[in-house]
């Protein structure tokens, strides 16, 4: 039993790194196409149907890199300003907005395709929510467990996949 233990936590302690750099994958991606469905809101018909629910947000994130990023959105005209911060297993692109904060968060890969002979994560779990603090801003992984049940979800993709 004790045997068990310890190859549970040597388990944990090697797929802990590889989950993470999966996500950390969107770093090296240049730019990200992102597309939510308000969380809140269902489709009828998209539940009775084949049909995957239409998106209610798309974002484009432009020259991603470690500490920044541009974001142009459907929701609002123009071009702003974006920090990225990638904690934990998750990468959090945080856009400031007055007093409040608009935070996509990449939380798991959920494709991989082999791109120059490694295998690259392609297709993202992510939640956009809108935090009325700058919490978030200063603390994102702390500010993701309050994050509202209704905040969009969907995924991203990097814009050139090959």
């Amino acid at each position: 039993m004790r045997q068990m233990r310890h190859f549970a936590l040597v388990l944990l302690v090697v797929s802990a790194p590889a989950a993470a750099q999966d996500v950390r994958d969107a770093l090296e991606a240049g730019d990200l196409i992102c597309e939510f469905r308000d969380g809140f809101r269902h489709n009828l018909i998209a539940d009775l149907s084949d049909s995957p629910p239409r998106a209610d947000l798309m974002l484009v994130y432009e020259s991603v890199t470690a500490d920044s990023a541009q974001v142009v959105s459907t929701a609002r005209p123009g071009k702003r300003p974006v920090h990225v911060r990638a904690i934990g297993e998750a990468v959090h692109l945080i856009e400031p907005e007055g007093p409040s904060v608009r935070v996509t968060t990449l939380t798991e890969c959920r494709d991989w395709r082999w791109k120059n002979g490694v295998e690259t994560c392609v297709r993202f779990a992510a939640r956009h929510a809108w935090h009325f603090d700058w919490r978030a801003y200063l603390g994102p992984d702390t500010s993701r467990v309050r994050v509202p049940s209704a905040a969009a979800i969907g995924v991203c993709e990097p814009w050139n996949i090959d």
